[in-house]
């Protein structure tokens, strides 16, 4: 990974995480700026334009670092649920993902202040246990060769009772920390999803490798089959991926398994039609339901049941969350 140009607030320079990232891209040409949303904010950017050469913003975070996990996100029935914007925007280029609806541009921003989010889950810990979702903005198992984030949660995990970190992930790792605490959560989609959708993440192929290879090394493993994107023939395709799921992981081995079709806020549909233009994944007809576009529900019904029934062979229905 590669960036021609990284912008640095003012106020970024001198923390440890900003030393760090900057020794791993010595040729990048350096720009320094009064606040991210200079640049990151700006109007009538290109979306399209910079996925091929997104440039990399390094800022404070010093508005809020945590919130509530959101109706139409999965919380598996947890109390205390929340994500961080550890980072904003993802290296990917999946054309349904939310974020092309939701952010003017391509452009990745990394938060280097970790002391201060390290601050807020010791606030959020008093009140009792807390699951964080690190990777709902970002993908920060992706970023993590560079940044170390992904590493710095699992330790923080690692020494805070009652933290429970979740890195949700389309790519393969390889390397994993044992530990309740540490959940891996894999996004997993048919070959043929992947290959007309999610451009530039790991073949399905290599994602079901690292969910052995962290099942072989006792790590704990969610999958995720969500969110589920229509195609014509998209029985055949989720059975097959189900059956080279099935034949391949040892699914009494997984913490739990998410179902859900594609929905997103219709304020942020709008701008990701924009942004991924003649796509089908974006242009399906959806129906409006409390501001969230989503499939019609006899559709949603018929695609998320085939799924959980095709599971319920495999693995304790207890497991399987819809959504």
């Amino acid at each position: 990974m590669r960036f021609s140009h990284i912008y640095i607030e003012e106020r970024a320079l001198d923390y440890p995480l900003t030393g760090k990232i900057l020794s791993c891209f010595e040729g990048a040409e350096i720009v320094k700026i009064s606040h991210y949303k200079d640049i990151f904010n700006r109007k009538h950017q290109n979306f399209s334009a910079q996925e091929e050469s997104r440039k990399l913003i390094l800022a404070v975070n010093d508005s809020v670092r945590f919130f509530k996990t959101a109706p139409v996100c999965q919380d598996f029935d947890l109390d205390r649920s929340y994500y961080t914007e550890n980072a904003m925007n993802c290296v990917f280029d999946c054309e349904y993902c939310f974020l092309k609806g939701m952010y003017p541009g391509a452009n990745i921003v990394i938060f280097v202040n970790t002391e201060d989010y390290d601050g807020d889950v010791d606030e959020l810990l008093k009140s009792g246990p807390v699951h964080i979702n690190t990777s709902y903005e970002t993908d920060l198992l992706a970023l993590n060769s560079f940044t170390g984030l992904a590493d710095h949660w699992e330790e923080l995990a690692l020494k805070k009772r009652g933290l429970t970190v979740e890195l949700r992930t389309k790519s393969a790792p390889s390397r994993f920390t044992v530990s309740p605490d540490i959940i891996y959560a894999f996004s997993l989609s048919p070959s043929e999803v992947i290959g007309r959708f999610e451009h530039k993440t790991a073949s399905l192929e290599r994602r079901l490798d690292s969910v052995r290879s962290a099942l072989e090394a006792g790590a704990t493993v969610r999958l995720c089959l969500d969110p589920m994107i229509y195609i014509p023939d998209h029985k055949k395709a989720y059975g097959d991926l189900l059956d080279r799921l099935t034949d391949t992981v040892d699914l009494s081995k997984v913490r739990d398994i998410s179902i859900g079709t594609f929905r997103i806020s219709k304020d942020y549909l709008k701008q990701l039609r924009k942004n991924s233009p003649g796509s089908s994944a974006v242009l399906f007809p959806f129906e409006n339901e409390d501001g969230y576009c989503v499939y019609p529900g006899e559709l949603r019904e018929e695609m998320t049941l085939y799924v959980k029934e095709r599971l319920m062979d495999h693995i304790d229905g207890g497991k399987i969350y819809v959504f």
